[in-house]
């Protein structure tokens, strides 16, 4: 790989705990990645938290489970047909 497009959070811990999110950037500051802390602290889903001069996109992301799990049981029920 060339490098790192975007990094996303999602899920319970990924959309709602703006520490744990700083946290696992610490780690990965290596990648270029820069939160903006405030955007960070304040982020609802579907939110960029990367700093403005970030070469790294930092996205919070709703995972909508509920509709993925709608579109495998209308496939399964169509395939029972």
């Amino acid at each position: 790989m060339d490098g790192v497009d975007a990094l996303v959070f999602t899920g319970g811990v990924g959309e709602r705990a703006a520490r744990i999110r700083a946290e696992a950037l610490r780690g990965l500051s290596f990648l270029g990645a820069r939160l903006d802390a405030r955007a960070n602290d304040t982020a609802q889903p579907d939110a960029d938290v990367a700093a403005p001069d970030s070469p790294v996109r930092i996205l919070v992301v709703a995972a909508r489970e509920d509709l993925e799990i709608a579109r495998q049981v209308r496939t399964a029920v169509r395939a029972d047909r």
